[in-house]
């Protein structure tokens, strides 16, 4: 009779061990582990090539600090050359482009001096588009006033 008690004794101890593992397993795979990846849109990584919605990203954020904008101005300037026009008509993707000088323009942290530079460095390399890169230059000048 005790050699009884004692086998259910031992059985019921180990069905609570056993119990008891399976609920440790089964909380700490219901738990999702957090990583946090530092991205940064400002500070693309090396390898990527950036593009012209890359700049309209900086352009667009409005924690992008005023070298941040200049910097993408001179990218811009540089390495996104506007499409040429196809017989005097301006082509489709030439929005993006004049996109980035309303968003420039635009931004709480661009200051005249930054705006006459973005201008003068687009015009320079973009003849074509000078008229379109004052409307939209003036346009950007313009939503800034009113939201302030």
């Amino acid at each position: 009779m005790e050699e009884k008690s004692l086998i259910i004794s031992l059985i019921a101890a180990l069905s609570v061990i056993v119990f008891l593992v399976l609920l440790v397993v089964f909380s700490s795979m219901g738990k999702k582990s957090v990583v946090i990846k530092k991205h940064t849109k400002n500070a693309p990584t090396k390898n990527k090539k950036l593009t012209i919605e890359d700049m309209l990203d900086i352009a667009a954020n409005k924690n992008s600090t005023k070298n941040d904008l200049t910097n993408a101005i001179i990218k811009v300037s540089k390495e996104f050359i506007f499409p040429s026009k196809i017989k005097g008509k301006m082509p489709k993707g030439i929005k993006l482009y004049l996109n980035f000088v309303l968003l420039t323009a635009s931004h709480k942290k661009a200051d005249a001096k930054l705006i006459a530079f973005m201008s003068s460095e687009l015009k320079k390399a973009n003849k074509d588009y000078s008229t379109e890169i004052d409307i939209y230059e003036n346009e950007g000048l313009r939503q800034r006033m009113h939201r302030n």
